[in-house]
């Protein structure tokens, strides 16, 4: 069985980073996009979630406007 880890990526005015890397599971709420590793470590982050491609293996965020 293959894992599925994911990239994901914040996307703001053209441009691409690397948020986090190996993430096996992402938790939205109103506020945040919650990000877990394989390893377990967390990251939060305030923007919504754009594009999950996992032919590319990529989650793709970008900034909450309000």
């Amino acid at each position: 069985m293959k894992m599925c880890e994911l990239n994901v990526i914040f996307h703001e005015n053209g441009e691409k980073k690397v948020l986090m890397e190996d993430v096996v599971k992402i938790k939205v709420n109103e506020e945040n996009v919650e990000m877990i590793g394989i390893l377990g470590d967390v990251r939060s982050f305030k923007g919504r979630i754009i594009e999950i491609d996992t032919t590319r293996d990529e989650a793709v965020l970008e900034p909450k406007t309000e």
